[in-house]
């Protein structure tokens, strides 16, 4: 369930690799705090990507819900750059919720340039992001994401007329299950760059978290292709 509008849309010596980390899990919790408080709509609902005005930080955006949504909470994403001498640079992505006066941590997830050292922290775990992810027939826009008993699938092999990937986001225990999709704007894009937009299906609402990540770093991941 998409709608578009323009030009705005409505509807992310070699240092060692992957490998030589450890696995990093810290605790046996899994699922963020609002997990337990997450409230199913209805209706899909459209969250759009957007530069926050006069923002203190440049590198990030805020995902905002609809305007007639219950849930008016919203999402700071930023990025940052890791220059630790011991590892390879790399871009850092948090995930924040925001609603009123109140902020918590999602999660975050750290790719290198080359994408070799990958890992990703979901609430207080933190592990090797190839222990989530996973290629599908090493296509380099097909994705399995499994974290304990959820599994999505990520499917981005088609494009919209604009060049913008249009990716959709199944169950894995059904192929055809719809939770979520996702159309970031073009690769190759002159700016300014369409909003990138997030659509949540009343299922998807229960791994919320999981799928905003996830979405993002498949995002990132496709960027290997330029």
């Amino acid at each position: 369930m998409i709608t578009r509008k323009t030009p705005q849309r409505l509807v992310l010596v070699v240092g060692p690799s992957v490998e030589h980390l450890p696995d990093y899990i810290t605790s046996n919790r899994s699922q963020p705090p609002r997990y337990s408080r997450v409230r199913r709509p209805k209706n899909p609902l459209t969250y759009t990507f957007t530069a926050p005005r006069f923002a203190a930080d440049p590198n990030s955006m805020l995902m905002m819900p609809p305007e007639d949504a219950d849930d008016q909470g919203h999402y700071r994403i930023s990025v940052s750059l890791n220059l630790n001498p011991f590892v390879p640079i790399s871009y850092r992505t948090s995930v924040h919720r925001m609603e009123d006066s109140q902020e918590a941590f999602i999660g975050e997830f750290e790719l290198s340039l080359n994408h070799r050292r990958a890992i990703i922290t979901i609430g207080d775990i933190t592990t090797r992001l190839s222990n989530v992810l996973f290629n599908i027939h090493s296509s380099p826009r097909h994705w399995t994401w499994r974290w304990d008993e959820i599994g999505l699938r990520w499917d981005c092999r088609s494009t919209l007329e604009d060049g913008s990937p249009m990716c959709i986001c199944y169950t894995l225990s059904s192929p055809v299950h719809q939770l979520a999709t996702f159309v970031p704007p073009p690769l190759d894009a002159p700016p300014p760059l369409p909003e990138a937009v997030l659509t949540i299906f009343p299922d998807g609402h229960e791994c919320f978290d999981h799928i905003l990540l996830s979405a993002l770093i498949v995002q990132r991941k496709m960027g290997l292709e330029f």
